[in-house]
């Protein structure tokens, strides 16, 4: 399996984490872009990935994940979805 390209992602926690790079939206080819909602301290957690140009979301809310976590998954559950339509 191919390492896949890593950036630095910041959530509001001011803390920042390396993931894997988001791939471009399946649908219109758009640019993805992250979004932190709430922050490890707050009920409504929740990391959001939409596309810039047709607006396709994927939304990931946890109670015990913090936001590090919730990214990470969001990021690879989105990368899945476009490396399943030949990407």
């Amino acid at each position: 399996m191919n390492k896949m390209e890593q950036t630095t992602y910041y959530p509001h926690s001011g803390n920042y984490f390396i993931a894997d790079v988001m791939l471009s939206c399946p649908f219109c080819g758009g640019e993805p872009e992250l979004t932190f909602i709430g922050n490890d301290y707050s009920k409504k957690r929740k990391v959001e990935i939409k596309c810039k140009g047709c607006r396709v979301t994927l939304v990931n809310a946890g109670i015990r994940s913090g936001s590090e976590q919730l990214a990470k998954w969001s990021i690879e559950a989105w990368n899945k979805r476009v490396g399943g339509h030949g990407a």
